[in-house]
């Protein structure tokens, strides 16, 4: 028969599993149903609870420091699903990059699965990203720092450091770093086709420069986008490793 007085504790595993599920990268899909989020955090916390009982031992709180207590590890779960979803959002950032320079940018549309409004080269990183992200066991890294999480930062012991502040920023800064040097060569591309036809405007005004550089632009960046995407696939796996590791210096700056 269970043991009713590990219940409060069960209930601080559950609180930090669902709040990463809710903002990490792949499960915080809006195609996903509520009822599946919910039930794998339920899983998930199952699955972790013997680990994380005979590692820590339960920590008895009552009352409103109880409340804390699954406060504090609601912002766990969520720092951590936060961290792991920027690898994501770099890709996307380098996609809007791309369809800025290409000409792209204007053609808009709602995205039903991140639920909100986003362009055509920023949907496909997207997609490439979670496609690669689930090819390489990405999804089996994040969750196992998920799970490492509960032996370094033990339940009801976060602490809002400067230090993980730090890496937070770092790890922000650092994602629109990478997500402008992948659209870096795309970029280049266009700046040439730039100069090219400002060159060709001088020599030869009467030809019409503004609409002759849309579509040069156009398959000039998808034809360069193509080229990268072998490299892409190197990229986005070697972002999952960095993300891992990332996480993993938050949590030691959390205790």
């Amino acid at each position: 028969m269970p043991d009713t007085a590990q219940l409060p504790f069960f209930f601080l595993i559950l609180a930090r599993i669902t709040a990463f599920f809710i903002s990490g990268p792949l499960f915080s899909l809006q195609g996903i149903p509520a009822t599946v989020k919910v039930g794998l955090s339920f899983l998930v916390a199952v699955i972790v609870f013997p680990l994380v009982a005979s590692d820590t031992g339960p920590q008895q709180v009552e009352g409103w420091y109880y409340l804390l207590a699954l406060a504090r590890e609601t912002m766990v779960g969520l720092v951590i699903g936060y961290t792991a979803s920027l690898f994501i959002a770099a890709l996307v950032y380098a996609g809007s990059l791309i369809d800025i320079h290409i000409g792209f940018f204007m053609s808009n549309m709602f995205d039903p699965v991140s639920g909100g409004m986003i362009t055509i080269v920023s949907r496909f990183m997207y997609l490439l990203g979670l496609v690669v992200m689930l090819s390489f066991n990405g999804h089996h890294l994040i969750i196992s720092a998920l799970v490492k999480s509960f032996s370094l930062v033990p339940l009801n012991a976060a602490q809002a450091t400067g230090d993980s502040a730090w890496v937070l920023v770092k790890t922000f800064a650092q994602m629109i770093g990478l997500g402008v040097q992948i659209a870096a060569p795309v970029i280049a591309v266009v700046l040439i086709i730039d100069v090219a036809l400002g060159l060709l405007a001088r020599t030869a005004p009467q030809i019409n420069v503004f609409m002759l550089g849309f579509p040069i632009k156009i398959i000039a960046g998808l034809v360069t986008l193509g080229v990268m995407a072998p490299v892409l696939v190197r990229i986005i796996y070697s972002l999952c490793d960095m993300i891992e590791s990332n996480i993993m210096i938050l949590l030691k700056g959390l205790t």
